[in-house]
């Protein structure tokens, strides 16, 4: 492999590319997943919709401080 298809660690760019698809997918997973559970639990305890309510704005502001977090760290990784 030549120097420019290595990151400053060695990781190669497919390597660069696994770990981001893997941090987009744990991104996306982290807002469907609290809502989807507080569905299920308004349908188990009949309380519809506030547990769904209360699914969507953690899995929101989970996956936005996880994307603050992957902007720090693609702003550092620049440099």
């Amino acid at each position: 492999m030549t120097n420019s298809d290595q990151d400053r660690d060695g990781r190669s760019a497919a390597a660069r590319g696994y770990v981001l698809a893997g941090r987009v997918t744990s991104i996306g997973m982290q807002m469907a997943i609290p809502p989807a559970i507080g569905w299920w639990a308004d349908s188990k305890f009949n309380t519809a919709p506030w547990l769904l309510i209360v699914g969507a704005v953690l899995g929101f502001t989970i996956s936005m401080l996880e994307l603050v977090r992957f902007a720090k760290d693609s702003e550092n990784s620049k440099d």
